[in-house]
């Protein structure tokens, strides 16, 4: 009897055994199943591949998300900025720190129209917009150095160095229709109309240039250039137009070598490669 109680305890007990060994393999396998998707068993694991490698837009590439196929989008209409903490601003400025709070604030607001939209105060919303004829801001050594820069990395690719287009980019070479000579076609340069205003410039480095059948000319720069580097780049731009009007031959020996000794017919054909309409 006792050897009967004794057999049946040793049977219960390794079938307990054997059930918390299921039920342990079981919680280890759902433990595994998290990590379903893994691209490796070698470490680092990646328990969620989809959080590692996550889709993303990048400045001027295609998205088959949007209707328009444009990866670069404008905050919805209506969209209002805000913060957690409210300044009072009126009193911030007195402070080396409170700078950026009151600059960052401005660049929300966009109440400067001049500044940000290169227009005259009060036409924003007009049906045919006029264009500062200059800038609303100083423009200094610092000012123009910086548009150099700006302009070499954005638009000289297509534009060239010289700003003088057709095939002096070597992006621009490679387009059915030539880029704009900007610095040398005299309408850019004449403020009498609308395409030699500081603001029209401005506006095209913003907002890019479309043809009246929506068809794109020159893309959108606003998601490299802010405001402040995109006067800078029209500043700059004044420097070349003024330099490619300038007769080589009626410069000092000392200013001809500051310029690299120039050919004297370097302004010959400033010209004669304005390119395509802007």
């Amino acid at each position: 009897m006792n050897t009967t109680h004794t057999q049946t305890r040793t049977i219960a007990t390794k079938g307990l055994t054997m059930l918390l060994g299921v039920v342990m393999l079981g919680s280890s396998l759902s433990v595994l199943g998290g990590c379903r998707g893994d691209r490796t068993d070698k470490p680092p694991r990646r328990f969620f591949p989809d959080m590692d490698y996550q889709p993303k837009l990048k400045a001027q590439s295609e998205s088959e998300f949007f209707v328009d196929g444009r990866s670069g989008r404008l905050p919805v209409e209506g969209t209002v900025p805000f913060g957690t903490s409210t300044h009072d601003t009126t009193n911030l400025g007195d402070t080396d720190w409170a700078s950026k709070i009151v600059s960052d604030r401005s660049a929300m607001l966009k109440g400067d129209e001049s500044f940000y939209f290169g227009l005259v105060s009060g036409s924003q919303d007009a049906e045919t917009p006029q264009y500062l004829d200059r800038m609303p801001i100083d423009v200094t050594n610092e000012l123009i150095l910086r548009g150099q820069e700006r302009f070499d990395i954005f638009c000289s690719a297509c534009h060239g160095f010289d700003g003088l287009g057709g095939d002096s980019g070597t992006v621009g070479r490679l387009w059915s229709m030539a880029p704009a000579n900007i610095s040398g076609d005299p309408r850019f340069q004449d403020r009498a109309q609308d395409s030699g205003k500081d603001g029209y410039l401005f506006h095209i480095i913003r907002d890019g240039l479309y043809t009246p059948d929506g068809t794109i000319r020159m893309p959108s720069y606003k998601h490299a250039v802010d405001e402040q580097d995109a006067w800078a780049i029209v500043a700059y731009l004044r420097v070349l137009q003024a330099a490619h009007s300038v007769d080589p031959s009626s410069l000092d020996a000392a200013t001809l070598s500051q310029m690299g000794n120039p050919p004297a017919d370097s302004t010959a054909d400033s010209t004669n490669s304005s390119g395509g309409d802007q």
